[in-house]
């Protein structure tokens, strides 16, 4: 982790989230390091949970309570991690609603294989919309009660929550669960967090447009993670997909956390110029 904090100096990049990735013993080195830390990708570090999965796998909108609750401990404790090293902020995933993954899948085949404006997708779209508007209530309920008790855990040690728009349709929360749950807690306690290549993702296949989520939340924004789009495929290095920046510059508020989500498997070559590109597009000053 030195050598890596070395190395994003070097490329330009002036801070580092830890995300559900690094491991306790990466997140020592990391904190060994000067590289200071803006924000914290909860939950972190990566930890098995008492079922033996990644804690990273616990909803907090889950309607089992025991897993609800190990999922807000968890939480609590990159809140403790972000307050002892200064973060400005943790992104959270709020849950989950079960519809069928196997539909979804088949939804994103059809679209990478373009048949994004046929009939058939267009009815497994509606027939996935349904299903998740029919089973929604009690995991969103699920999701509320969570982000109540942190954001009261999360002023205690003061700390922003900074709620992520997801990537897939059955994630928690859409566009209006966003304005639900913002709308239930002070904007001194949580806020919006932008994903540009999921809110890209969502208006690819047809759910939502991206520009709606940075206009209706840009005055709740906290942070935005920022990577390319290629196709439904995200976390490539900006400038190497297809990305509106423009659009995304002209939406962004002054003073928000500002995170380069960018994917393990792009090589070095690929992080050249990242910075700059930015600077270009308007995106960082």
């Amino acid at each position: 982790m030195a050598e890596f904090a070395a190395r994003l100096r070097e490329l330009g990049f002036t801070h580092v989230e830890p995300n559900t990735l690094v491991s306790p013993r990466m997140l020592n080195e990391l904190l060994k390091t000067t590289v200071p830390i803006s924000s914290i990708h909860s939950p972190c570090p990566a930890v098995l949970s008492s079922q033996g999965i990644p804690a990273s796998n616990l909803s907090l909108s889950s309607l089992d309570t025991s897993e609800r609750m190990e999922a807000v401990s968890f939480t609590k404790k990159t809140i403790d991690l972000a307050a002892n090293v200064s973060a400005r902020a943790i992104v959270l995933h709020m849950g989950e609603v079960p519809i069928d993954l196997s539909l979804q899948d088949k939804l994103y085949r059809l679209h990478d294989g373009g048949y994004a404006q046929t009939k058939e997708y267009v009815q497994l779209r509606e027939r996935l919309v349904h299903q998740r508007l029919s089973l929604a209530k009690s995991y969103l309920a699920a999701a509320r009660k969570s982000l109540q008790e942190l954001s009261k855990y999360g002023r205690q040690k003061g700390i922003m929550l900074g709620l992520e728009t997801r990537f897939h349709f059955n994630e928690i929360p859409n566009m209006d669960e966003m304005a639900e749950l913002l709308g239930e807690v002070s904007e001194q306690l949580a806020g919006y967090w932008h994903d540009v290549g999921h809110a890209e993702v969502q208006q690819q296949l047809g759910f939502s447009f991206h520009e709606e989520w940075l206009s209706r939340f840009r005055d709740r924004m906290v942070g935005i993670h920022l990577h390319d789009i290629c196709g439904i495929s995200d976390h490539h290095a900006p400038g190497k997909g297809n990305m509106n920046w423009q659009m995304i510059a002209k939406n962004l508020p002054r003073g928000i956390v500002k995170v380069c989500e960018i994917g393990e498997w792009n090589d070095e070559k690929q992080m050249q110029g990242v910075v700059k590109f930015l600077q270009k597009k308007g995106i960082l000053n």
